[in-house]
C-alpha cells in the first residue's frame, strides 16, 4: 500500500507515527511519493518537504527554521553543538570560534593527509591481494582525518567510526527514537566522550606549561580559551570537539564508500573518474563524485523546528501554513532530483551545472568544513580511482550504506 493510502486509512491520532515510521524504514518510497502527489506535506506537527524551492526556503530561513530540531537527542548523548543551536549570543559565539579552528584554507593540508593515507592503504590491499572498501580505505581516511586534522587520534581508525556512526545513526537517523539504536549510540558516546577527556586534558597541561597545544582543530580550541569571549566551560568545550567529530568524521567515511560504491555500477562514469584522477584534474573528478553523491548521498534528509508560523511556498497553490514549534523534515534526497529545477535528474551526467544538491546543506547551517571535506572524499577516492577495481563479493548495505564493499584490485590497463 502506498504512503498515502496507509495515511488516509488511519486514524488521525496515528497519522504522526506513521509518517515517522514512513521516514525510518521507507523514505526513498515516501520522498518520491510525495513528490509526485503532494510536496509539501502536513501531518500532525510535522511537514515533509521534497521540493527543492521549498527546501532551499526552508534551509537558508534561519529566522525561521531552526536548526536544533535535534538537540534533545544530542543533549541526551553529549549535549548540544553550538551550529545547530538556537539562534542566539551564545550559539554565535561558539559558531564564530568553531568558524576560527575548522577553516577553509586547511584543505591542502587535509587532502595531503587523506592522500597519504588512502596511498598507503590501497598499496597494502594490493600487495595481500584483497581490500575492504569501507574499513581499509574509508574509515581509515576518516580515522587520519580525525587523528591529524581534528586532533583525536589513538583508538583504531575502525573504533573511532563505529563510535561517531552509532551517535549520528541516533541523532540523525532514527526518527521513531528506536531505543536499541539510543543505547548503542549512549554507550558509543561514553566510550567516545571519555577518551577526548584525555585528549583535551593532556592538550591543557601542554598549554599551561608554556608549550604550544598544536596547529590542529582541538590546538587551536585549547589555545582560544586564553580569549575571553571565546572561552569555553570545560563541559562545553567536551561538547563542541564531540560535535565536530560526529558532524565530520562519519559523514567523510560514508561519503567515500557511498561515492564508489555508485560509480562501480556505472562503467562509463567510473572511466571518466579515472581518467581525471589520472590527469590531476580535480575539478572534474570532484564533479563526477558529486554527481555519484547526489544519486547515494550521506544524507537523506535534514530536520528543523519552525520558530514563529510561517507560510511555506507562499502564493503558490501549494502553500501551507506552518505551524510555531512543528518539526519540518527537508528531504534533500529528493530536492536534488527536482525535475522543476534539475534538468535530466535521473540521468547521471558528468558534465551537470553547478546546483545545490545538499550535500553539505544550504543556509546559515551548512557545514563549515565542505572544503576539508571535499578535499578527504576526492583524494580518498582518487587513490582507489589509480588501479583496477571490482566486486570480489557481495557489496552489502545497511539503509544504502556501504558496509561490505570487498574488492580485487589490479593495475591500471593502459589506454587503447
Amino acid at each position: 500500500m502506498s504512503f498515502l493510502r496507509e495515511y488516509a486509512a488511519s486514524e488521525a491520532g496515528a497519522r504522526r507515527a506513521l509518517t515517522l515510521r514512513w521516514l525510518a524504514e521507507r523514505p526513498r518510497e515516501l520522498f518520491a511519493e510525495l513528490q509526485r502527489e503532494r510536496p509539501i506535506f502536513a501531518a500532525p506537527n510535522l511537514v515533509v518537504v521534497t521540493r527543492q524551492a521549498e527546501a532551499i526556503e526552508v534551509l537558508t530561513r534561519g529566522d525561521v527554521f531552526l536548526g536544533h530540531a535535534l538537540e534533545a537527542r544530542r543533549q541526551a548523548l553529549f549535549g548540544g553543538f553550538s551550529l545547530d543551536e538556537r539562534e542566539g549570543p551564545r550559539a554565535a559565539a561558539e559558531a564564530a570560534l568553531v568558524r576560527l579552528c575548522v577553516r577553509g584554507d586547511d584543505a591542502d593540508r587535509v587532502a595531503a593527509i587523506a592522500h597519504e593515507a588512502a596511498t598507503a592503504a590501497v598499496s597494502a590491499g594490493y600487495r595481500q591481494g584483497r581490500f575492504e572498501v569501507v574499513r581499509d580505505l574509508a574509515h581509515v581516511v576518516a580515522g587520519r582525518v580525525a587523528a591529524e586534522y581534528i586532533g583525536v587520534g589513538g583508538p583504531e581508525e575502525s573504533t573511532l567510526v563505529r563510535w561517531v556512526d552509532a551517535i549520528g545513526r541516533d541523532i540523525e537517523r532514527n526518527p521513531t527514537g528506536d531505543s536499541e539504536i539510543h543505547e548503542e549510540a549512549r554507550a558509543a558516546a561514553a566510550e567516545l566522550g571519555g577518551y577526548t577527556d584525555t585528549m583535551v586534558a593532556s592538550r591543557r597541561a601542554q598549554r599551561s606549561s608554556g608549550r604550544m597545544a598544536g596547529d590542529d582543530v582541538l590546538g587551536r580550541l585549547v589555545a582560544l580559551q586564553n580569549v575571553t569571549h571565546l572561552r569555553l566551560e570545560e563541559r562545553r568545550l567536551r561538547e563542541v570537539l564531540l560535535g565536530l567529530l560526529v558532524a565530520g568524521v562519519e559523514p567523510i567515511a560514508a561519503s567515500i564508500s557511498l561515492a564508489l560504491g555508485e560509480l562501480i555500477d556505472r562503467p562509463g562514469a567510473l572511466q571518466v573518474a579515472r581518467a581525471a584522477a589520472s590527469s590531476g584534474d580535480d575539478d572534474k573528478l570532484w564533479a563526477v563524485l558529486r554527481e555519484a553523491l547526489r544519486f547515494s548521498p550521506p544524507r537523506l534528509m535534514l530536520a528543523r523546528i519552525c520558530g514563529q508560523s510561517h507560510h511555506l511556498a507562499q502564493g503558490t497553490a501549494d502553500e501551507v501554513v506552518v505551524p510555531a514549534g512543528a518539526a519540518v523534515v527537508v528531504a534533500t534526497a529528493a530536492a536534488a532530483f527536482d525535475p522543476a529545477r534539475v534538468d535530466e535528474p535521473e540521468h547521471f551526467r558528468v558534465d551537470r551545472p553547478e546546483h545545490p544538491d545538499f550535500l553539505f546543506g544550504e543556509g546559515p547551517h551548512a557545514c563549515v568544513a565542505r572544503q576539508v571535506a571535499t578535499a578527504a572524499i576526492r583524494e580518498a577516492c582518487k587513490a582507489l580511482l589509480g588501479h583496477e577495481f571490482h566486486l570480489s563479493g557481495p557489496l552489502r548495505r545497511d539503509g544504502g550504506r556501504p558496509i561490505a564493499f570487498p574488492v580485487g584490485l589490479a593495475p591500471l590497463r593502459a589506454a587503447g
